[in-house]
């Protein structure tokens, strides 16, 4: 007889994109867990070293306006965080851009998720633009 937990298992990742990582298959259940949509690996133009590049940042999050990526595959992942980061930010693209540092700490989910919220109202803060013709 299967275990219930193997067979839920089994049926998550049917239903999971084909992640990249383990780590990314972290962050993806926890997005479901939490209720937050997204896109997995969206193509998102970039502006970087003098050109118009083609990113796919691990998690698009339309509704929250901004993007998750998760930088595993360098020889310095904290440097490429680092990096990235500023990228995203030049761009004006809210970003929580995460290594695998960041997925050791007991309550990784919890950070992320504060962070997400964070994300959230810094995209949509209606203070932070004014509109093109306004006095103020």
């Amino acid at each position: 007889m299967r275990n219930p937990n193997e067979e839920l298992e089994g049926l998550l990742a049917e239903l999971d994109p084909p992640y990249e990582t383990k780590d990314e298959l972290k962050v993806g259940r926890m997005l479901d867990r939490y209720g937050v949509p997204f896109f997995y690996q969206q193509a998102t133009i970039i502006y970087h070293e003098g050109k118009n590049a083609l990113w796919k940042p691990s998690f698009t999050l339309y509704s929250y306006g901004g993007v998750i990526d998760y930088v595993a595959d360098a020889k310095d992942p904290e440097d490429q965080v680092l990096t990235r980061d500023k990228i995203y930010r030049y761009n004006q693209i809210p970003a929580v851009v995460l290594g695998p540092k960041d997925l050791d700490k007991p309550s990784w989910d919890e950070d992320l998720y504060a962070k997400i919220e964070q994300m959230y109202r810094q995209a949509f803060d209606p203070m932070r633009y004014t509109p093109a013709g306004s006095d103020e």
